[in-house]
């Protein structure tokens, strides 16, 4: 019974010993194969041209800094809808923001809109306490395509 046990571990020795020389020649072959240089990224999004400087946009602070008025003048002949997105650090819980579309009718230049900054829900409103600027983005969707505005506000 002894001499069986002496083969079996002279078996598993080299069993063991392959599976070393093997793991050694594939980590071996990884390493020597040529470094390729990285290709260059293409953007994978077109850039969009901002809008003109003819329209005006404006953020007026409004009831003790619980909302503001977006203002925008002389919007771009042909524009179906404006996407808006306002972002903003608060005191208690961090980076907060509003979202929206606003729908244009005919021949609508001029948008005033009020926004809150906080949430509403059954005619409970709970308002955020903004720290520092409103960042304030604005992509105007129509015929001519698509139109962003970008800029930061103190309120």
């Amino acid at each position: 019974m002894k001499m069986d046990q002496k083969k079996l571990m002279l078996i598993g020795g080299i069993v063991l010993t392959v599976l070393i020389i093997g793991g050694v020649f594939v980590a071996s072959r990884k390493t020597t194969e040529p470094n390729q240089p990285e290709e260059e990224l293409l953007p994978t999004e077109a850039l969009i041209p901002t809008l003109d400087s003819s329209a005006s946009v404006d953020l007026i602070s409004s009831s003790a800094g619980r909302e503001v008025a977006l203002q925008i003048k002389n919007i771009p002949e042909g524009t179906e809808s404006i996407d808006y997105e306002l972002s903003y650090q608060t005191k208690q819980q961090g980076l907060q923001g509003v979202i929206g579309t606003i729908e244009m009718k005919k021949n609508d230049s001029n948008v005033d809109k009020t926004l809150t900054l906080g949430t509403c829900s059954s005619g409970a409103c709970v308002y955020h306490q903004v720290v520092g600027k409103i960042r304030l983005n604005l992509r105007f969707t129509g015929k001519y395509g698509d139109k962003v505005f970008e800029k930061e506000y103190d309120i």
